[in-house]
């Protein structure tokens, strides 16, 4: 039966909670001690259990085998440099997003809750359990040091500050409620040239007291980040802006860039 997981987005070293450095007697004693929890002798043979099985065969087979070791080095590598980068961008939007966010005022959080439950361990099942709390702390150290790298890359290849990307960037409301416009991320992007456009962050809606209104109404609000200051620039002042309430740069004032 072969794994149901998909073995190419795998990270053996991970699964076996050793460092990409490891030696073969390194690789082999982590094969030795992971596979008693998933061995179909020592633990039930549900379908999880026979799938990390055959990962654990699949990570010796090639960890061992110089050539095939290279190629999935390789392969890691790249795959972990496609994740990094995307992480980065991913941080970098989020950041921005929370940045301007403050600036509106608002404040954003989610809870978090952990539930635990006990039972009663055999030995064997109490040796199993502390290896896999080893396994499991090793991973953690690895993931952790991943992010780290990750975190140093990100700043290593930011061309530049936030502050850059806030002097770009031009804010936009419009009122959502009654007859109000409906408009999204792709409905601002459509409106500009290709190119021109770096992001566009939705922000929350929130009731505002507006000109000519004497209640407070529904505002949409989205933050519109072009690729130079000179094109936010001539969008101020061109627009196209027809049912939009209000325009203005996202810094509260005009960038002195060209």
């Amino acid at each position: 039966m072969a794994p149901t997981t998909d073995a190419e987005s795998v990270d053996y070293y991970e699964l076996l909670a050793i460092p990409a450095t490891a030696s073969e007697s390194e690789i082999r004693r982590a094969y030795r001690k992971t596979s008693l929890l998933y061995h179909p002798d020592k633990v039930k043979p549900t379908p999880e259990n026979l799938d990390k099985f055959q990962l654990l065969q699949t990570a010796i087979n090639i960890l061992t085998d110089a050539a095939e070791k290279s190629k999935y080095d390789q392969t890691r590598e790249a795959r972990q440099r496609r994740l990094a980068e995307t992480a980065a961008l991913e941080s970098r939007r989020r950041k921005m997003k929370e940045d301007l966010e403050k600036r509106e005022g608002t404040v954003t959080g989610m809870p978090t809750t952990v539930n635990g439950t006990k039972r009663t361990w055999s030995d064997r099942e109490l040796e199993i359990k502390r290896i896999a709390e080893e396994n499991r702390k090793r991973r953690e150290a690895i993931v952790a040091q991943k992010a780290q790298e990750a975190q140093t890359r990100a700043e290593a290849q930011a061309q530049e500050p936030p502050s850059d990307s806030i002097n770009r960037s031009i804010k936009v409301r419009w009122i959502k409620e009654g007859e109000g416009l409906d408009i999204d991320q792709d409905a601002l992007e459509q409106n500009f040239p290709a190119g021109d456009i770096e992001n566009v962050l939705i922000l929350k809606d929130k009731k505002r007291r507006i000109d000519g209104r004497e209640k407070k109404v529904l505002l949409g609000t989205a933050v519109i980040v072009f690729k130079s200051v000179a094109l936010a620039k001539k969008v101020i002042c061109q627009g196209p802006w027809e049912d939009i309430e209000s325009v203005e740069w996202a810094a509260a004032k005009e960038p002195d860039g060209t």
